[in-house]
């Protein structure tokens, strides 16, 4: 019985002379007794002073680590912490809302990949629109644009997106175009000339970067403004100068320009 007691005063003793440890992001340790993680703060004393209790903020801390071999992680950046975001919506249809002004009529679909990053993809139909210029024009194009949203300048405690989908970007943007249009050639001669028309095709490609602004409404209805500038090239003259979702230069002047509304649904 004596020899039972003595193990568990020596088992006891190791107990409480055993150590927490809470483990800074800059590699620090502090060891300790921790009593209490906190929503801001996780408090701690040393052994040799227990009556005095400390606290360290919790966005300074990687893990606490505490003697019985449990390990507790501290939360990263809540910004990118997705339980915020469980019942939002991350899909969303949208259409170019004045595309079909400029002769076109324009289809997205956007996908969040997670916080502060989402993709989205266009499909253009040239032709689908008011054919301003009276080419007849017929074709597609398509865009690839990958978003990266903004966070705030400065980071609170908790702090997250009101919506996953929602806020200022930048996203850098592929795009392709394809159509056939009537071209117009003047023969001029003497004091006259005639005109004929020959079907002609287009090809262009640009690389943009956008800037731009989304807003969702009640989890559903999704408003996007946006521009952009890039590079551009098309295979037609400087003069022939097509607004069917990007504008792209000739050789001589490679830029390219986009610019739009967009109104769609999340899902």
């Amino acid at each position: 019985m004596k020899h039972l007691l003595s193990l568990l005063l020596i088992i006891l003793s190791i107990t409480a002379l055993a150590q927490d440890k809470i483990i800074k992001k800059s590699g620090d340790v502090i060891n300790c007794k921790v009593t209490e993680l906190g929503a801001m703060q996780v408090k701690y004393y040393y052994s040799d002073n227990p009556k005095l209790v400390f606290g360290i903020d919790k966005a300074l801390i990687e893990k606490v680590e505490f003697a019985t071999g449990e390990i507790v992680e501290m939360g990263k950046n809540s910004f990118k912490n997705e339980e915020y975001y469980t019942n939002q919506s991350k899909h969303a249809i949208k259409v170019n809302f004045l595309s079909p002004l400029a002769g076109s009529l324009e289809l997205v679909y956007e996908q969040s990949i997670k916080p502060g990053r989402s993709w989205e993809t266009s499909l253009g139909i040239i032709g689908a629109g008011v054919d301003v210029m009276e080419i007849s024009p017929f074709g597609f194009y398509g865009k690839f644009a990958y978003k990266f949203i903004k966070s705030p300048d400065f980071y609170i405690q908790n702090m997250h997106y009101a919506h996953i989908l929602k806020g200022g970007y930048i996203a850098p943007e592929i795009a392709l175009r394809y159509f056939a249009y009537d071209k117009q050639n003047y023969n001029y001669y003497y004091g006259s000339y005639d005109s004929s028309t020959e079907r002609t095709d287009n090809f262009s490609f640009a690389i943009m970067l956008k800037l731009g602004k989304q807003w969702v409404f009640d989890d559903a209805f999704i408003v996007d403004l946006y521009f952009g500038v890039g590079y551009g090239f098309c295979n037609n003259d400087a003069y022939d100068v097509f607004n069917y979702g990007f504008i792209a230069g000739d050789n001589e002047f490679p830029m390219s320009g986009t610019a739009g509304i967009r109104i769609g649904w999340g899902f």
